[in-house]
């Protein structure tokens, strides 16, 4: 029996190298495009569950405040926070949403579940508000935002200690209904869970200054914000989408809600003509001044675009210009390296109407 010779035992090796390496090769490219789905895949999800969190937070923006005289909206709320927060004494301007730098979303709203849109004081002192018609819509436990005519530039977060339901001890020592609205320092009992708790937000060296003088018993209006208002900080950080609740944490707190996320932009849209729409381009802006300058009354919708960016280098350039947004007028800033094109994008845009704004301004 005769065996392979040498030539054809060389031919059949350099057959089966050529084979391998095809294998190989398919293999790779199959693995390459199996890893690009799934980053871009991944990035997807995350750019879309980063918008709906956004969305749904902005849809909820300015409840329970919103309907007030606009002469009050942009007053500087001042806070206190006992624990949990550092520093506890703190303030923030009073928007339904604050755009910083354009590219940081701050969006308060309250928790309240009524459609209450503030009573009137004609009095205070030492934490006690005598309202003008009644105390109905406050609660134990509510945190109310507290202006003043006097000062309308100035205003005060508070916690409600004593409101509807609440008694007094009357003549006789027989208890009469408290008509009146208190945030004493004092524990008190929870409408909402029943407990005894010891207010957190009653202190802090503003904690009286909406009380009456010499010249004047005190006079303006409160908002109920319900029993758990936030005022939620989105921002891009490292990658991923992070948010805190200013009135309780500060930036040390930031939880991640998605990855991926490269940058996130954001403007005002603003009727400057009372046209009851935004209809101009020049309606849409970032700048916190202009709006400010404008009336906070006509801010009717924002606009967020969420850059996500797939976690899979190409070893090719496959992004050729920088994503755009606001419908392809704006371009989002990618930098001068020479890595952003060989990474794929994809853009999560949308225009969120405040409702709350919109409606409370129409009463």
């Amino acid at each position: 029996m005769q065996g392979f010779t040498i030539i054809e035992i060389m031919i059949g090796l350099a057959i089966g190298l050529l084979t391998l390496l095809a294998i190989y090769k398919l293999f790779a490219t199959s693995e390459g495009r199996r890893r690009t789905t799934a980053a871009v895949s991944q990035a997807q999800t995350a750019g879309a569950l980063a918008l709906f969190a956004i969305e749904r937070d902005i849809r909820s923006a300015g409840l329970g405040f919103a309907g007030m005289d606009p002469a009050y909206l942009g007053c500087a709320v001042q806070a206190y926070k006992r624990t949990g927060r550092d520093p506890a004494q703190y303030s923030f301007p009073l928007m339904p949403v604050q755009i910083v730098n354009g590219s940081e979303l701050r969006v308060l709203t309250g928790s309240s579940t009524n459609m209450f849109i503030g009573a009137r004081y004609s009095a205070s002192a030492s934490g006690v508000f005598t309202m003008e018609r009644s105390n109905a819509g406050f609660q134990a436990g509510d945190v109310v935002v507290g202006t003043s005519d006097t000062d309308p530039g100035n205003c005060l977060l508070m916690e409600v200690t004593a409101g509807a339901g609440s008694d007094i001890t009357g003549p006789g020592g027989v208890a009469e209904d408290d008509p009146t609205v208190r945030h004493l320092s004092s524990g008190y009992t929870s409408f909402y869970t029943g407990a005894s708790v010891t207010p957190e937000r009653n202190g802090g060296s503003s904690v009286d200054m909406l009380d009456g003088g010499a010249t004047s018993l005190g006079e303006g209006w409160l908002f109920s914000l319900g029993n758990r208002p936030t005022r939620n900080v989105w921002r891009v950080q490292d990658n991923q989408l992070m948010r805190y609740n200013f009135l309780d944490e500060t930036d040390t707190k930031s939880v991640g809600v998605a990855e991926d996320v490269l940058q996130m932009v954001a403007e005002y849209g603003f009727d400057k003509d009372g046209s009851g729409k935004i209809d101009k381009d020049n309606e849409w802006t970032g700048v916190d001044a202009e709006l400010v300058a404008s009336k906070l009354d006509r801010l009717m919708a924002v606009r967020v675009a969420i850059l996500v960016r797939s976690s899979q280098y190409e070893r090719d350039a496959v992004t050729s210009a920088a994503p755009k947004w606001a419908n392809g007028s704006k371009d989002f800033v990618m930098g001068s390296g020479d890595d952003w094109p060989h990474y794929r994008y994809r853009v999560y845009e949308s225009v969120i109407p405040l409702r709350n704004t919109i409606w409370g301004q129409q009463q």
